[in-house]
């Protein structure tokens, strides 16, 4: 049994074979959209193991992330496609496929892996719920007739008065419009502010956006109004984007499912959040939708809005597996995160050397000004990595660190509700 590289583009018909006999017809055709042409794609992050007749008996590849964590970027990989067909399962195919894998990770620097699925078998290589999905049979929705009321408030309700004070409503003109080429980099600073408070996180830069909307196009997930910008004096302050046709996205939910999804939203200002949800509505109603889904943050702007209109919010969500590969590398990409929590803390002035160690490894680093104090951490990997993306807090540990550090830690490793975007899955 041997694990070789894909030869590409030479070997794309015998891959694809192998994809649809192990996945299906139906999961084949959007993964052909985007097999190949990711942006960095690299034959050397794609490996197989040879059947019988010429046959790939299994098949997994690595796609390049870069996870957005506060202000740090971490560089990682996901797993994907990876698949064993029938007659040789119970060989150990996948496993020399993740030992290939994870070899390949040490030698592109990831500091993360990312595994979407198959959870019990992931789990053997200290993969862990450490982000969630907005895919479940659970989705949060507003009524379009409801939504088709933002943008309007009586002033003479006490209810409506003073919801829109709560909301900082301030009636600024506000131009609601179509995104084009030129608003991208606005677009992408306003993605990266909602990356750093958790909202999403997986980093894209320009490349990347460019290849995401060319193929949602390509797969019939994108019409022109599926992405609109909200402008005010002359500023892009907001966007919107969604899924107005095609099937459902949400395949959990099945025949239940809403057929108009918005799936990311960005911007705080809350006089362009009201009219984006308003416009949103229009174009809901423009393809004879009832209900909007809503896979965007519980916490984000828009959502806050919707729920002012009558929205039902439900926060249960699927979860994505990551993997602490290296420990080293993820300190010190997350040192301006660690120091910029550190600041903004009753600790701002003093400096600490934080020392973690895992059942595997240990890496240490400096925070702050100073010698500072020894702050010792020692926890299961797959528990650090649940630290680190925020997906629970240190309070959920009953040892591993000195009491009285606990303060200090909880600065460092706060709980937050860490997602990846519906569009980065797609």
């Amino acid at each position: 049994m041997k694990v070789r590289n894909i030869l590409w583009p030479e070997e794309q018909d015998t891959i694809f074979e192998h994809i649809g006999l192990v996945h299906g017809a139906s999961e084949l055709e959007p993964v052909a959209a985007w097999y190949g042409s990711t942006p960095h794609f690299d034959p050397q992050d794609c490996f197989v193991i040879d059947g019988d007749n010429g046959q790939i008996a299994a098949h997994a590849c690595l796609i390049p992330r870069q996870i957005h964590l506060g202000s740090s970027i971490i560089p990682a990989s996901e797993i994907s496609v990876m698949g064993v067909l029938e007659p040789y399962r119970g060989r150990g195919y996948g496993s020399r496929l993740m030992d290939a894998m994870h070899y390949r990770m040490s030698e592109r620097g990831d500091g993360l892996g990312l595994a979407i699925g198959i959870p019990n078998f992931y789990e053997r290589w200290h993969y862990e719920y450490a982000a969630g999905l907005y895919l479940t049979s659970y989705e949060s929705d507003i009524l379009t007739d409801l939504a088709l009321k933002a943008g309007s408030w009586d002033s003479e309700h006490s209810y409506e008065r003073r919801t829109a004070d709560r909301l900082g409503i301030r009636g600024r003109e506000v131009e609601v419009r179509r995104f084009n080429e030129k608003d991208l980099s606005d677009v992408q600073e306003l993605y990266d502010e909602e990356c750093a408070l958790g909202h999403y996180l997986i980093a894209r830069d320009e490349e990347t956006w460019r290849w995401q909307l060319d193929l949602m196009a390509r797969v019939d997930h994108y019409e022109m109004d599926d992405f609109l910008v909200a402008e005010i004096e002359d500023q892009i302050v907001a966007y919107v984007r969604m899924i107005s046709r095609g099937q459902p996205i949400n395949w959990f939910a099945g025949a239940e499912a809403a057929s108009f999804t918005v799936i990311e939203a960005a911007g705080s200002d809350p006089d362009a959040i009201e009219m984006l949800l308003g416009e949103v509505a229009r174009v809901g109603e423009m393809c004879g939708a009832g209900r909007i889904g809503l896979f965007v943050h519980p916490r984000c702007r828009l959502v806050q809005h919707a729920l002012a209109r009558g929205a039902s919010l439900r926060t249960f969500t699927g979860a994505a597996h990551l993997r602490l590969h290296n420990l080293g590398i993820v300190l010190e990409r997350m040192i301006p995160t660690l120091e910029k929590r550190l600041s903004e803390s009753p600790y701002a002035s003093r400096a600490c050397h934080l020392i973690i160690s895992t059942e595997r490894e240990e890496a240490g680093i400096h925070l702050g000004m100073g010698q500072g104090d020894l702050v010792e951490l020692e926890v299961l990997s797959s528990v650090l990595i649940r630290l680190i993306t925020g997906w629970y807090g240190i309070d959920h540990l009953s040892a591993g660190y000195s009491e009285r550090h606990a303060d200090l830690l909880r600065v460092l490793f706060p709980a937050s509700e860490p997602k990846i975007a519906l569009a980065d899955l797609i």
